[in-house]
């Protein structure tokens, strides 16, 4: 995904080092749940062994 003209604004790191698939899979839906709630969108998501990194855009003007 390209990050051209895409503004960030922030970023959330997930610890997921000690985590099995389902506990990510249910943080993961959590920090998406509350940025749909906030109106902000993710722009990218990057992950490592040990953390998620979901980017955080511009909020969505409605």
């Amino acid at each position: 995904m390209s990050l051209n003209n895409k503004k960030v604004t922030g970023i959330r790191v997930l610890d997921i080092a000690e985590e099995g698939a389902k506990a990510i899979e249910t943080m993961v839906n959590k920090v998406i749940q509350e940025m749909h709630q906030q109106k902000t969108p993710i722009i990218d998501i990057q992950v490592t062994d040990t953390n998620c990194f979901l980017i955080l855009g511009e909020k969505n003007a409605d």
